[in-house]
């Protein structure tokens, strides 16, 4: 029987290697199909015949991963790092699905290793990459920098253009972008980056002549960048913005500074269209705060609402406004509190008006007015006087108001009815004469009766 058994050992081993070598290739045959779902299956039948496998383990975490099931792919190549600690690509794919689980700091932990195993390019770049996204800007460019050999690659040089300007090294990035651009002249983010730090560096005229440079050997929609670049350092922008926006549509900062552009010349309509195609590529709250300002003065509060909503607290204002135009009065009120500028008090103080909470009203109106002597300020104050029946105050004000802008309607017609609260017919139908001459409707109206 003992005999028997010892004979049998060898047979049953050999067998279980062959079983496992031909899952394997089935799993291998499965993950180049695309097949990873099944594969992952595969892979792992493979794994709990022979745990030290490393194909099976390198397949399972690739496999994984190309299904999104990230957090599965990080513990598969966890155990690879476990099991082959001494080799590169587990390390190596472990920061991979790091930097995807939004985790920079472990894969910078992951890459470091894998450049301690073997100093390759990619994982060099995934280690800077890392270090960066973890706000560790000064880490990644000397990381790139110790990593830096004549063999590598224009890609490698501006990661470390990019990695020394991020961490405030500008001066120390200007020799290796034109190590870079002698190597390749065609790198248009190379260009757009130098002309950047040659302004910052108050070289305006310098950085131009280097994006002029730069376009010259960019060719197709690349070139859109620098176009870009060079409106920023342009006193005529726009028609450099237009030839860029032409030339890559998914350029969101230039339609949005067509779109500014349009704002500041009055065309809120025009604006308009820029705006969208920018907020649809990028929606940022700068753009959608531009949004909201265009729809506000194309008097479409609706859509003013939305995107000041969409901007944030920079929003604010223009969501007040909006909410006020929509006649959501409280709405507006909860916007304004806390808000200090002159607009938004201003704003606050007709709402109170038109709500009747006249004391409120003069209470944020009064300073306002002292402050800057405002006409529309001094005729919504006066109106939350007439509102407590302080016609004599009233008349005062609206006396000082009328000093600075004679042709201000609401002011004449204000002043009418403090002096009929005061009894005073005659200056009343002699002020009202006056406000319905300047377009008033209200005065219009009372002089009909």
């Amino acid at each position: 029987m003992t005999k028997s058994v010892r004979k049998a050992l060898p047979l049953l081993v050999a067998m279980g290697l062959a079983l496992a070598q031909a899952s394997l290739e089935r799993a291998e045959a499965l993950l180049k199909a695309g097949e990873y779902a099944q594969a992952a299956i595969a892979y792992e039948e493979v794994l709990a015949q022979d745990y030290g496998r490393f194909e099976a383990h390198l397949g399972l975490g690739v496999a994984l991963f190309r299904l999104g099931r990230l957090e599965e792919a990080r513990f598969a190549f966890d155990q690879m790092t476990r099991v082959f600690p001494d080799r590169y690509e587990g390390y190596f794919n472990l920061g991979q699905v790091q930097l995807r689980l939004g985790k920079p700091r472990e894969a910078a932990e992951a890459f470091a290793k894998a450049v301690e195993l073997r100093p390759t390019e990619e994982a060099y770049l995934g280690w800077a990459s890392a270090l960066t996204q973890a706000g560790q800007a000064k880490e990644a460019a000397e990381a790139l920098r110790k990593g830096l050999a004549p063999e590598r690659t224009p890609a490698y040089r501006l990661a470390l253009a990019q990695a020394l300007y991020a961490s405030g090294a500008r001066a120390e990035a200007v020799p290796v972008l034109y190590g870079l651009l002698n190597q390749a002249p065609q790198s248009a983010e190379g260009w757009e980056l130098l002309a950047r730090i040659l302004a910052e560096e108050g070289l305006k005229e310098r950085a131009l002549r280097e994006l002029d440079r730069g376009l010259r050997s960019v060719q197709g929609k690349a070139r859109a960048r620098l176009l870009l670049r060079k409106a920023l350092l342009s006193t005529s922008p726009e028609a450099l913005l237009k030839e860029a926006y032409a030339l890559d549509p998914s350029l969101w900062e230039a339609a949005y500074l067509l779109g500014q552009a349009r704002l500041a010349a009055g065309d809120a309509k025009g604006a308009v269209g820029y705006l969208l195609a920018a907020y649809r590529t990028n929606p940022d709250p700068q753009v959608a705060l531009a949004l909201a300002g265009a729809y506000t003065q194309l008097g479409d509060p609706k859509n003013a609402y939305r995107y000041a909503e969409e901007a944030g607290p920079p929003g604010g204002f223009l969501k007040a406004q909006a909410a006020h135009a929509l006649g959501k009065k409280a709405e507006a009120l909860a916007l304004l509190q806390g808000v200090g500028t002159p607009q938004a008090q201003a704003l606050q103080g007709a709402i109170l008006l038109e709500l009747g909470r006249y004391d409120e009203a003069q209470g944020v109106l009064r300073p306002l007015y002292e402050a800057g002597r405002d006409p529309q300020v001094g005729v919504n104050l006066a109106a939350a006087l007439l509102g407590l029946r302080r016609f004599g105050e009233a008349e005062l004000l609206l006396r000082e108001v009328l000093e600075r802008a004679p042709k201000q309607a609401a002011a004449w017609y204000n002043l009418a009815l403090a002096l009929r609260g005061l009894g005073r017919e005659a200056e009343a139908e002699r002020a009202l004469a006056q406000a319905a001459a300047l377009g008033s409707l209200e005065a219009k109206s009372l002089l009909r009766r």
